[in-house]
């Protein structure tokens, strides 16, 4: 479950590592698909010419694409993910990432209300 100041680990090349949760925007059930408010907390530097690049101290919008805790499709089947991870969104569109690539695999519940997600994800849980 996640919580204010719950620690959540970024799936994304967007620069960023960790975040903190400052409030929860949107509650879905089963978690995944949930909007956050988040602060960067570890970043790693990039230099890239005349692109934005993401620093600590920062507040973004975050959606949750993993979560730790278990849950139950309606099919039946239980899932849970290995960490509680999320993709940093763009400021001005949140329905699009910040990075380009995902890293690691997300759950199919995020395509309800993110569907263009899905195509920078190599695979679905």
């Amino acid at each position: 479950m996640i919580f204010q100041e719950s620690q959540l680990s970024v799936l994304d090349n967007s620069g960023a590592k960790r975040v903190l949760c400052i409030k929860v925007l949107r509650h879905i059930r089963g978690y995944a698909g949930a909007l956050l408010v988040t602060t960067i907390k570890r970043a790693i530097h990039k230099k890239v010419r005349k692109k934005k690049i993401i620093k600590k101290g920062e507040i973004y919008r975050v959606l949750l694409v993993s979560c730790r805790k278990g849950f139950v499709r309606k099919t039946g089947h239980s899932l849970g993910g290995y960490a509680n991870s999320v993709i940093v969104l763009r400021r001005d569109n949140i329905s699009l990432p910040f990075g380009n690539r995902v890293r690691g695999p997300i759950f199919k519940e995020v395509r309800r209300s993110f569907s263009k997600i899905i195509l920078f994800s190599p695979n679905l849980i």
